[in-house]
């Protein structure tokens, strides 16, 4: 009864606090449970729309063979890949919020999925000391709904080229309703400034823009 009454308005299903995202909602929504926070969908929800539009953008999958995704969330991107496109590339996913590995494992149940491999770290670090290659590269990294100011800099941008294989794909996202205009420019920019054919998916779902990065 509770999942079909979902359908007209959402149930708090628990709550979470995580010391890098604050508090934290698991919600029954339209039959599906989303991790949200006060002001924004964390996964499953809107923001599970926005990614796949990227993916479809670049013709995932394609000839990928593995997927590097900075910012687990709720892990829907795993769910993505592997129930929408049907794909079992290998996938890499960086999370610093141990918080955040916790609920995709307990309330998502993403172990059921194999050929993933979850670090707990600073995707910055990661980017810096190690020396893996993608065919595509998902960044989603937001402390609440917010980009980390690391992770808009030229610095970080060459960072994620020298990752890319050799025709690899980067999708950058970004919130509008948090990010302003010349930081947008700047972040296209230092994609451009690295040589990569760049374009904007704009307003996707409403709410954010898409950076699609080729090499």
């Amino acid at each position: 009864m509770r999942k079909i009454l979902s359908y007209i308005f959402p149930f708090r299903l628990n709550n979470y606090s995580s010391v890098i995202n604050g508090d934290l909602e698991i919600n029954l929504i339209n039959g599906r449970k989303t991790l949200d926070n006060a002001t924004c969908n964390f996964s499953y929800g809107s923001l599970q729309q926005i990614l796949y539009l990227g993916l479809v953008d670049i013709d995932f999958p394609g000839n990928v063979e593995r997927v590097l995704v900075l910012g687990l969330g709720g892990g829907s991107i795993i769910e993505t890949i592997r129930d929408t496109f049907k794909s079992n590339v290998y996938i890499e996913l960086v999370e610093i919020d141990s918080e955040m590995i916790s609920i995709a494992t307990n309330e998502f149940g993403i172990n059921r999925f194999d050929n993933i491999n979850i670090i707990k770290g600073d995707a910055i670090d990661y980017l810096e000391n190690n020396q893996e290659m993608f065919d595509v590269i998902i960044v989603d990294i937001f402390v609440v709904d917010t980009i980390p100011e690391s992770f808009t800099t030229q610095k970080t941008i060459n960072s994620l080229l020298s990752h890319l294989t050799v025709h690899g794909k980067v999708i950058y996202n970004t919130m509008r309703q948090t990010m302003s205009r010349e930081l947008f420019d700047q972040i296209k920019n230092n994609f451009l400034m690295t040589g990569l054919d760049v374009k904007v998916l704009e307003k996707v779902g409403g709410s954010n823009d898409l950076i699609i990065a080729n090499k």
